[in-house]
């Protein structure tokens, strides 16, 4: 919701839109697209006002486009065949004209630097490599202002300097661009302005270059919720999991690891380095072909992640709309869906399942209408507390994360690293934290290991690490180091 709300956008100017999750940022930019309808107020572009009905259409014809966080590309179809959705090129009749769509979906992304295929299905490409081209496709348009949410979130550092290296182009052409991240640093890199909301108002306008990080947070947030003090890691005594020897399809070379009781465990690495295809492994989505695994003392056969959720295993996937929830189904009914994996027999307790439902709601300060809200409606931040809400009611003890605060803002990343620190707490509890952010992987790991190329690297601690060091690994292409 919005409460009179001003924005101004320059031509040649990157204007940064803040503020935490529920804050407004997502009405105002699909008000700007014309998917959402402004109850009063008026819209200007070029000195001049929209008059009459405004909607998606109306602003992709005046040169409003916008890149959405969450992907709007159809899956079966190839790179090329959704260039052709967007922007259909067409012989006099009804026919399309491929060879041009192909050439024009190919022109688009060189000038990315975009090395794909135009025949690849989306389905095979990378959620960086989507990203990638939803911003090639809304590149391919004609556009005057052109909105991007969140567009850095799952790229690597290299495709976000091509990306960077783009806006600044664009600018110089005379674009403007309304950025919306949650990555300050980021903004203060490529901003000229920087508006922030706070419960739908407009609180303060700055400038990018001079404004200062903590003011900005303080403005966002509203109360200074710093992460809690780094504990002494755990003593390293009880080991509670472990992967000794692991193979398969991607882990051609033996690889090992080890996680204590209480221990957070970060694993980092650039786009590509196997984090993600290790945690899949670890849950039992994928399988391997050699070495062995090892929970609470005894050697597990994982053919499912079914199997993995009976042992006690949780996990966050990288992609939480597609696979970490069902956004169809209500908060409550997300809330439970773990729980109902590990049921026996056929009775379900109703009376627990609300109470359960409760703690959840109350414990992670879920924001939300009620219980039986559709779970699609919730914001990014509050549907990742839904998703780890739903292994801590299932009373996991390993929580593998993939990427836990992607396109979440400060407020409600410092909740969910309180609530990973609190989950550690517990007896024979343990956490493998994946992520590509080196400041998150610094803040709340006990222990780092750095992925290249599917194999172990560097085994770091974090007290006597810096972000530059873990770069240097990051880019390293030799044989690992013996530790």
């Amino acid at each position: 919701m919005l409460k009179s709300v001003n924005f101004e956008l320059q031509a040649g100017e990157v204007h940064a839109l803040l503020g935490e999750n529920g804050a407004g940022k997502t009405t105002l930019i699909k008000i700007l697209a014309g998917a959402y309808t402004a109850d009063s107020g008026s819209i200007w572009f070029r000195n001049e006002p929209l008059q009459g009905h405004y909607g998606p259409k109306v602003a992709e014809d005046l040169g409003i486009v916008t890149i959405y966080q969450h992907f709007h590309l159809i899956p079966h179809l190839t790179v090329a065949e959704n260039f052709a959705l967007k922007s259909f090129v067409s012989e006099p009749g009804w026919f399309v004209n491929w060879r041009t769509v192909q050439q024009r979906a190919q022109e688009a992304l060189t000038r990315l630097h975009f090395p794909i295929n135009p025949a690849a299905r989306v389905k095979d490409l990378s959620i960086a490599q989507q990203q990638m081209l939803e911003i090639a496709i809304a590149l391919s348009k004609k556009a005057q202002v052109i909105v991007m949410d969140e567009p850095t979130a799952a790229l690597s550092k290299r495709e976000t300097e091509v990306l960077f290296g783009l806006i600044g182009h664009l600018k110089q052409r005379g674009l403007g661009i309304v950025y919306v991240s949650h990555k300050l640093e980021e903004i203060k890199m490529i901003g000229d302005r920087i508006t922030i909301l706070r419960d739908g108002n407009n609180l303060a306008t700055l400038e990018a270059k001079t404004a200062d990080l903590k003011d900005i947070i303080r403005l966002m947030i509203g109360a200074s919720r710093a992460s809690e003090p780094r504990r002494d890691a755990p003593l390293r005594e009880t080991i509670l999991f472990s992967v000794d020897h692991l193979q398969n399809k991607h882990f051609r070379e033996p690889l090992d690891l080890v996680v204590h009781e209480h221990e957070i465990l970060g694993i980092t690495g650039l786009v590509g380095a196997g984090k993600t295809e290790l945690t899949r492994v670890v849950f039992g989505a994928d399988q391997k072909s050699a070495g062995e695994i090892r929970f609470a003392g005894q050697t597990l056969s994982l053919r499912h992640p079914r199997d993995a959720v009976q042992l006690g295993f949780g996990y966050v996937p990288e992609d939480r709309d597609g696979k970490g929830l069902c956004l169809n189904l209500t908060v409550r009914e997300n809330l439970g869906l773990a729980t109902l994996v590990k049921l026996k027999g056929w009775l379900f307790d109703r009376g627990a399942e609300r109470k359960q439902v409760r703690h959840a709601v109350s414990s992670m300060r879920i924001k939300m209408r009620g219980v039986e809200q559709p779970v699609k409606y919730l914001s990014g931040g509050n549907k990742q507390k839904v998703v780890l809400g739903k292994w801590f009611a299932a009373k996991c003890k390993l929580l593998v994360l993939d990427e836990p605060t992607v396109g979440i803002d400060v407020g409600a990343r410092q909740d969910i690293y309180g609530l990973i620190q609190q989950f550690r707490r517990e007896p024979e509890h343990a956490v493998i934290l994946v992520t590509s952010d080196i400041d998150e992987v610094l803040e709340i790991a006990d222990r780092i290991l750095v992925l290249v190329d599917y194999r172990v690297v560097a085994e770091l601690d974090p007290a006597r690490t810096d972000k530059q060091q873990i770069l240097e690994y990051c880019a390293r292409r030799a044989a690992p180091p013996t530790f």
